[in-house]
């Protein structure tokens, strides 16, 4: 109820308001950088703001828990919207390593507004870690 309030203000007000009762609100170019217990992943957006049916890339940076940059990781991406028990409409993949610890992510596209998770599964040599980015668009 709330949120539909603010949604009819316009676009700005549903972002703030986003922001303050839930997840990341993804209006900026870099997401908060996601900690598990080996891993950090930062994630970049090459769109800025991500928008609705657009095709885009996100860079990543990994890194282990004492700040070194991990190369040679795979890291495979999957999303979906709890809310309606779908995930996105494409398969977004790395396609290519920037430099150590550097991914380029490309097929990231978003069909709608609403609340999102991206799972990062993160597999090297010491193991495997998924890492959930959580915000709304």
């Amino acid at each position: 109820m709330y949120r539909q309030r603010i949604h009819s203000l316009g676009r700005t007000w549903l972002l703030v308001s986003a922001s303050l009762l839930g997840p990341f609100t993804a209006s900026a170019q870099t997401f908060p950088p996601l900690q598990g217990d080996h891993y950090e992943l930062q994630v970049y957006s090459r769109l800025d703001p991500i928008a609705l049916n657009r095709i885009h890339a996100w860079e990543l940076e990994l890194r282990d828990r004492r700040g070194a940059l991990v190369p040679e990781a795979t890291i495979e991406v999957e999303g979906d919207m709890p809310a309606h028990r779908h995930g996105l409409p494409t398969a977004p993949r790395i396609t290519e390593v920037l430099g150590p610890g550097r991914y380029l992510l490309e097929g990231m596209k978003f069909q709608m507004g609403g609340e999102w998770e991206v799972q990062f599964t993160i597999v090297t040599d010491h193991g495997t870690e998924t890492l959930t980015l959580a915000f709304t668009l």
